[in-house]
């Protein structure tokens, strides 16, 4: 009997050489994620979702620079508006430039975009968490 198994093992071993290469090929394919350089640190491999995190990471940092230049712009039109006014009618209106002044000290002090840039943050940090 042992040396039944023995003789078909002999005769056949190529068939199961190529058995094995075959099924470590097909365990490979399906249980190794593929990995590529992350975008933050590049000397670190990720996987899709991880790449996908960091994307969303720096599309967050984009809109809140974006939104503060627009507050910028904001900013800027309502001294061009008041100055306007000013040259126009030639009055300071006090209530109307407390009002602006207030304003404008509270958007270029960045409050709200701070709060942001730590949720986004904050976001990153559980979605890694999660997918690590």
């Amino acid at each position: 009997m042992f040396k039944k198994i023995l003789k078909s093992l002999n005769d056949n071993h190529w068939f199961i050489i190529a058995g094995l290469l075959a099924a470590s090929i097909l365990f490979m394919t399906y249980s190794c994620q593929s990995t590529t350089q992350s975008l933050m640190t590049p000397d670190k491999k990720v996987t899709r979702t991880e790449l996908q995190t960091e994307l969303e990471y720096y599309v967050g940092i984009a809109k809140a620079r974006s939104e503060e230049l627009d507050t910028q712009d904001a900013i800027k039109q309502q001294l061009v508006d008041a100055a306007n006014i000013i040259s126009q009618t030639g009055t300071i209106n006090p209530s109307g430039l407390l009002n602006l002044m207030a304003t404008i000290g509270a958007i270029s002090f960045g409050l709200n975009r701070n709060q942001k840039v730590k949720a986004v943050k904050k976001e990153l940090e559980n979605n890694v968490s999660t997918t690590g």
